[in-house]
């Protein structure tokens, strides 16, 4: 190894001490002696390669300012408008932020000491966007260049204290693209074609994973509306109710692009003549092609007194609150869960768990839980609760709830909390829609996943009439598809008459953390085996998912 090779390596290794130091115990706190100790060099040495612990900072600010332009120049972001850019520039920048946000600012104090590196980073992202006729001829580059960076430099100022990333660089994007529009030609913005998708849940996610960050056209802007800022995973809302899981272990991050841009809002209409989606606060957001995944609620089938004396686990918020409910429950307390599907097997089981001390009764329709499955399954299931104390009452029909109690053929059941998982059905928006729909209320669609009546909007996930239940796996199968139709629609290429048949992988189900049950195939699973690989399966698709 020659002596330059070696200086380098050393220098290496005292940033990566730093930079470990620095996420461990914060920049200020961190001292020389400690990142020599840790990086196993002599403070001469130390001193050889960096004056001052600033001057680490300021290195690796300088690596961080060094890489940001080839990113930018990316085939896929090369010839996106001048705000995706600018945006695509700083979420490389800020990397860190969601994870170290005092951190992240604090280098990013140090990228402002590189001003003549910086301004020529504007002035190249400006010229591009000019030689493209995206802005005006007259615009000034260096003016513009200044402009930008004031404002950049006072939104990260500003909204450094923001939750999240991507709240903070909405928030500085806004003052950016509010400035901007007085230079920009506004044909810019009119050939971008408008994908928007509403609901962040399976379908919608795999749809962002598949089309982002490689396989989305460069005409193509996206937009995600979901009142929630991350991908919730449902399947296991009924850990959180319980009480075994923590809410921050139910949340994946949404794929990170400039070319995407999400909205939070709480949707009350789609207005298919018009092409738009309108929200709660009054606002509008049109679009060229519209992928409809909002999910299910509760149906409470007319039965009196079930929507406002029942918890729920359809949705985040839901479940949050049905948590509080069981959390603060009684000692010795009855908790009512009233169906016992797949959803209310699992969280019977896991509440079984987490407070042995309660009467848990699990209320079913059937002859037998799971009546669905093979007989082997449910016999297993249902043995399983009787062995651990859970009160499964077959035969029921709840014909109405009141505060603190239910009543199954009449006949009052006195509860400290009842958790409704009886049934669901497409959330109101979908079902105002004025469209075909099955018995269910779920929309008819084409082989391709459109509405037989305009192939510009899809519908994905719980809201679709398809040949199988609802499912996460089917979303995910069926986004796929969709994701496939909407590359060729984009090409002008001719769409196939049919599409293959979305293969199922098989249920698993929980019975607290050691049991479980699943359906592979023809084959039946009881058991730890089932248990442990519904787990595998959670972590994989964490995993996979950047979690």
């Amino acid at each position: 190894m020659t002596e330059r090779a070696k200086k380098e390596q050393t220098k290496e290794r005292i940033e990566k001490a730093a930079l470990a130091l620095f996420r461990e115990k914060g920049y200020t706190r961190t001292t020389v002696q400690e990142i020599t100790n840790a990086a196993n060099v002599a403070k001469g040495t130390f001193f050889n390669y960096f004056p001052t612990k600033d001057s680490i900072m300021q290195s690796l600010a300088n690596e961080r300012l060094q890489g940001v332009m080839p990113y930018v120049r990316q085939s896929h972001l090369k010839y996106r408008p001048l705000p995706v850019r600018l945006r695509s520039y700083l979420q490389f920048i800020l990397v860190d932020f969601d994870q170290y946000p005092a951190l992240t600012i604090e280098m990013w104090n140090h990228v402002l000491k590189e001003r003549s590196l910086l301004f020529s980073h504007w002035e190249e992202l400006l010229q591009s966007a000019k030689i493209r006729g995206e802005l005006e001829t007259t615009a000034s580059v260096e003016t513009w260049g200044h402009i930008i960076h004031s404002l950049i430099s006072h939104g990260i100022h500003t909204f450094a204290t923001e939750p999240s990333k991507a709240r903070l660089l909405t928030n500085v994007m806004t003052l950016v693209e509010a400035s901007l529009d007085a230079i920009i030609e506004k044909r810019g913005h009119s050939l971008m074609k408008k994908l928007v998708i509403l609901g962040g849940g399976y379908g919608g996610m795999r749809m962002l994973q598949r089309l982002l960050p490689n396989e989305l056209p460069e005409d193509v802007e996206v937009t995600l509306i979901d009142q929630l800022p991350y991908h919730c995973l449902k399947t296991e809302y009924y850990a959180l109710a319980a009480g075994t899981a923590a809410d921050h272990h139910l949340r994946v991050e949404f794929p990170e692009d400039a070319r995407l841009t999400i909205k939070y809002g709480t949707i009350t209409n789609v207005n298919l003549e018009e092409m738009k989606v309108e929200l709660e606060d009054g606002d509008q957001v049109s679009y060229d092609k519209l992928v409809i995944g909002l999910g299910c609620e509760d149906k409470y089938h007319n039965v009196p007194g079930a929507k406002e004396f029942t918890h729920s686990i359809q949705t985040m918020g839901a479940t949050r609150r049905t948590y509080e409910a069981l959390n603060n429950v009684r000692p010795n307390g009855v908790v009512s869960i009233v169906g016992a599907g797949l959803s209310g097997v699992e969280l019977a089981s896991e509440l079984r768990e987490s407070r042995p001390d309660l009467t848990v009764k699990l209320f079913d329709r059937g002859d037998i839980i799971l009546s669905m499955f093979p007989r082997k399954l449910s016999t297993y299931v249902q043995n399983w609760f009787v062995d651990h104390g859970v009160d499964v009452i077959n035969n029921s029909n709840i014909t109405k709830v009141e505060p603190g109690a239910l009543y199954n053929h009449d006949e009052r059941i006195d509860c400290d909390a009842i958790i409704w998982t009886a049934g669901v059905q497409p959330v109101e928006v979908v079902r105002n829609l004025d469209v075909e729909k099955d018995s269910q209320g779920r929309v008819v669609l084409t082989p391709q996943h459109f509405l037989p009546t305009d192939e510009n909007v899809f519908v994905v996930g719980d809201c679709a009439s398809l040949p199988h239940a609802p499912s996460a796996q089917l979303a995910e199968g069926q986004a796929e598809q969709i994701v496939t139709i909407l590359k060729k629609q984009w090409n002008g290429e001719p769409l196939p008459e049919e599409l293959p048949r979305i293969k199922l992988k098989g249920v698993l189900g929980s019975l607290g953390k050691k049991h479980g049950f699943g359906l592979m195939g023809e084959r039946t699973l009881l058991g730890r085996v089932p248990r442990v690989l519904k787990s595998g399966v959670l972590w994989m698709y964490k995993h996979h998912s950047g979690a």
